[in-house]
């Protein structure tokens, strides 16, 4: 009778634990992409750096100003490895020591959309992934006060998709753009385990998991400019309101909030070649402050800044302009037990001068270890 009201008693604290807490412990070392995924496209070569001053299919999401400057119908597609780790934890079961193994993940598409001419400006429509994480924890032999923990497994995988529907359209001297974002987040946490006794003698068992999706909307303004003394020169900047979640109970107690982002980017371009030689070279900077998430959930989120820098030098050969890019990314975690993501980034690209396609291959080596990233984009624009 003991033995079993010991292991109803472990299957509620355990829900409990899944719920609010102990499993976060599971993140220690895990890299934050919670919602700071990068989707691909060209910036992700030059460090993120260029997402607000790129114009593209991203910018209905990064920059709905920057749209003013897509001038003819444009297709766009990325795909991309959606990073994961495994964790293995040891010691005590609540004051864990953590060991965690990034991973390549999975390909997936990252982000489709679709950009054309409307009304004195540009309208789009978008799918992109914007956050993701996926860990798996196993561990043996923890302690846990009298008791031992054994054959213990977490799960937990986020994913924050946007899709989004965005205007820009020139305002004199410059870009302004509204878009209106709607949010799904699917969370899904699982916690598996066995308690022994001094004795060895099993007195519980725990088996909890909350999976769903959550919802909410959210709205993106942008400006962007090129100064009239410097032509060779343009700024962007784009704010997205924090998006509450409603849906699903369990799974919002782990994650209610989608932080919003304030992003301020420059970019430039120099003549890189001599006599007639059509070669150039563009760097670009860009800084994004995540502000407004919840830090008292227990995938806690508190305010960053996060910075990326870039270089781009474009050759033209082969009767096309071929980019070849380099750049750094910073990206801090955002909450307790998140570890920090900075990758070196380089890809190149290939533009065929008469054809209606274009092909961006981009890369991310995380100066934390693991896998590399690989985003693979595609932009068709159709002839007039």
């Amino acid at each position: 009778m003991e033995s079993m009201n010991v292991r109803a008693g472990m299957q509620s604290v355990g829900l409990v634990a899944v719920l609010f807490g102990v499993n976060a412990l599971s993140f220690a070392q895990v890299p934050d992409l919670l919602n700071a995924f990068d989707a691909g496209g060209r910036a992700l070569g030059t460090g993120g750096a260029g997402s607000v001053t790129d114009s593209d299919t991203f910018s209905i999401l990064n920059n709905p100003a920057a749209l003013a400057f897509v001038h003819g119908s444009t297709f766009g597609v990325s795909f991309r490895n959606l990073p994961d780790s495994r964790t293995i934890a040891s010691g005590n079961f609540t004051d864990r020591t953590l060991r965690t193994d990034p991973g390549s993940g999975r390909i997936s598409v990252s982000h489709v959309g679709y950009a054309a001419p409307f009304r004195n400006g540009t309208i789009g429509i978008s799918y992109t992934i914007g956050g993701f994480v996926q860990d798996t924890l196993i561990g043996n032999n923890l302690t846990n006060g009298a008791l031992t923990v054994r054959n213990l497994t977490e799960t937990t995988k986020s994913k924050t998709d946007f899709f989004t529907i965005g205007y820009g359209r020139s305002s004199g001297s410059t870009n302004v753009g509204v878009a209106l974002v709607f949010a799904n987040q699917y969370l899904s946490a699982s916690q598996r385990y066995v308690l022994f006794d001094g004795s060895n003698n099993q007195v519980g068992t725990v088996d909890s998991s909350a999976t769903g999706n959550n919802f909410g909307v959210g709205l993106v303004v942008g400006l962007q400019s090129i100064p009239s003394s410097q032509d060779n020169l343009m700024w962007g900047f784009s704010v997205r309101t924090p998006i509450s979640l409603g849906g699903e109970a369990d799974t919002k107690a782990y994650y209610d909030r989608i932080p919003g982002k304030a992003s301020l980017g420059v970019a430039g371009r120099r003549s890189a070649g001599r006599g007639d030689s059509q070669d150039f070279l563009t760097w670009a900077a860009q800084a994004d402050y995540f502000f407004g998430g919840n830090s008292n959930g227990v995938l806690e989120r508190e305010d960053t800044f996060s910075f990326g820098a870039g270089l781009e030098y474009n050759f033209h050969r082969f009767n096309a302009r071929i980019p070849v890019r380099l750049g750094f990314m910073s990206r801090p975690g955002q909450g307790r037990g998140f570890g920090d993501r900075d990758a070196l980034t380089f890809g190149l690209g290939y533009r065929p001068n008469a054809s209606d396609y274009s092909i961006d291959l981009n890369f991310a080596r995380p100066s934390s270890g693991g896998a590399l990233d690989i985003a693979l984009g595609v932009t068709y624009k159709p002839s007039r």
